[in-house]
């Protein structure tokens, strides 16, 4: 997909964006209602190491996003016609966005699988920071100029 309007590049963005959290908010909405109902058997068997992998794919993860998202606008050709930028940052931006999703989701798996709560505070945690890392239209203007 190319793109040479601005605005049509920043709603593409926004709904894909949009998408990704509103998928994650449903899944664990419903991971929720199954656990307080008691329809799902959760916490069953000894896995104690699980809560670990969360909390280390909650830290790995974001901050692994985050670094290579920077890499790859800084990497940007400066200068290079609109429709080039333009996939690269979608680029950027699907590499960064699926990262944090997969912490989230591995946390929520953890949740499943120990019915601990912390593992479950961290998914909402991570669905917060996904949802703060929205393509604005000041972030996209600072992302074309390689300034992320």
């Amino acid at each position: 997909m190319t793109t040479t309007d601005p605005i049509e590049f920043r709603r593409s963005l926004t709904i894909l964006h949009g998408a990704l959290c509103l998928g994650c908010a449903v899944f664990m909405g419903a991971l929720a209602f199954l656990w307080s109902e008691g329809t799902i058997p959760m916490g069953q068997g000894e896995l104690a190491f699980l809560p670990n992998v969360g909390l280390a794919a909650a830290v790995v993860l974001p901050t692994l996003a985050i670094l290579l998202f920077r890499q790859r606008i800084r990497a940007l050709p400066v200068g290079a016609p609109f429709s080039e930028l333009a996939t690269g940052i979608r680029a950027a931006c699907i590499l960064h966005w699926a990262l944090i999703e997969g912490a989230l989701f591995v946390n929520l798996v953890v949740f499943m699988l120990t019915a601990m709560l912390p593992a479950a505070g961290l998914a909402v945690v991570l669905l917060l920071l996904l949802i703060l890392r929205a393509p604005s239209e000041k972030r996209i203007q600072r992302w074309l100029t390689g300034t992320a």
